[in-house]
């Protein structure tokens, strides 16, 4: 009876051409819920220009905020295994203040099946914190952008 739980997924995923999304971060307490918009085939970060009507990488969004000192980058990919299940995994780093012994790296690792997403931070100490968080399938046209957040 166990191995039939854990063999079907909880929701099913929405598709709009290659793209999906989902948003995690529903069981924690924190107010800070992450959505990820993603080609299917790839896992790499997307947001859709509803002017444009369409999906546009993530590494082309022009941020319009003023400058705070500090830069931000991100990777994606997909890792396949149809045993376990597909992965999304996101890595976040934050180069705080642009010094070196501020670095922040951040994990995000996704289950799509089990819709689990584990989480690791760590910073230039070694400090490591891990979470674990649900998550559920959205519609990726209806997503947010603003919503995009990735720490």
């Amino acid at each position: 009876m166990a191995f039939l739980l854990r063999t079907c997924p909880k929701q099913k995923p929405i598709f709009h051409e290659d793209y999906q999304a989902i948003k995690c971060g529903l069981s924690s307490n924190s107010s800070t819920k992450n959505t990820f918009v993603f080609d299917k085939k790839n896992g790499y970060l997307y947001y859709f220009d509803i002017d444009d009507d369409s999906f546009l990488p993530k590494s082309r969004k022009i941020n319009q905020e003023g400058y705070f000192n500090s830069m931000e980058e991100f990777s994606s990919r997909l890792e396949i295994n149809k045993l376990l299940g597909n992965k999304l995994i996101v890595i976040y780093i934050d180069y705080l203040d642009q010094d070196l012994s501020n670095i922040v790296i951040v994990k995000k690792t996704i289950n799509l099946r089990w819709l689990v997403m584990y989480t690791s931070i760590q910073n230039r100490e070694e400090e490591k914190k891990r979470r674990r968080d649900d998550c559920i399938w959205l519609d990726p046209k209806e997503v947010d952008s603003s919503l995009l957040i990735m720490g």
